[in-house]
């Protein structure tokens, strides 16, 4: 009997979010095995042109969780006191991902296909649509990334608030402009003391 889907359910199961990483370094095959398993993503009109940046370099995940804590502290200064210090706490949380020993980065370039279509007229309605279809993809990129990285047993975790510091984001990671960051996606091996 074809077990596919009890193994699939097992891993959705067990899988949960990984914040805290044991140190040690993923290996080279696994890596590429999270890259062939994203790979095989679907995405918006069916071109399949997202890219992902794997970042191992500690110095590098240092510097993208610094440009994300300037950002935070940039954002604070337009808030009165009390919201600035729990903006503050709040936002501490988006840089955890410098210690995992692999940050997965997938990321496209950001179209302009209907806007063309029309002749320049887009709606902003439009562009939001297409925007909308490009991060959706990316999402569905960065699930895969997060359930190949379980099925290794490795954790992961899928993490959107750092993606305030876009623009910084795609200037560290040597991202043109144009391009879209869909999230940022720590990998490891999990700290077994650790259970979200």
């Amino acid at each position: 009997m074809d077990n596919r889907y009890e193994q699939l359910l097992d891993i959705l199961s067990t899988r949960h979010s990984c914040r805290r990483f044991s140190g040690e370094p993923v290996s080279e095959e696994d890596i590429r095995k999270i890259l062939d398993a994203a790979g095989r993503s679907p995405f918006a009109s069916g071109r399949k042109n997202w890219k992902i940046a794997v970042i191992r370099d500690k110095e590098q995940l240092k510097a993208i969780a610094d440009c994300v804590r300037e950002q935070s502290v940039e954002i604070s200064k337009g808030m009165d006191r009390e919201a600035a210090s729990m903006f503050l706490r709040y936002s501490s949380s988006f840089t955890f991902f410098e210690n995992a020993a692999a940050l997965f980065v997938p990321y496209c370039r950001e179209t302009a296909t209907m806007n063309s279509l029309l002749g320049g007229q887009a709606s902003e309605e439009i562009n939001a649509w297409e925007h909308d279809n490009i991060t959706k993809s990316l999402s569905c990129v960065a699930m895969l990334i997060i359930l190949a990285a379980e099925s290794l047993n490795l954790g992961a975790c899928y993490m959107t608030g750092p993606l305030m510091a876009g623009r910084q984001l795609n200037a560290s990671l040597g991202i043109k402009e144009n391009f879209v960051i869909g999230a940022l996606i720590p990998v490891g091996h999990k700290l077994e003391a650790y259970a979200d």
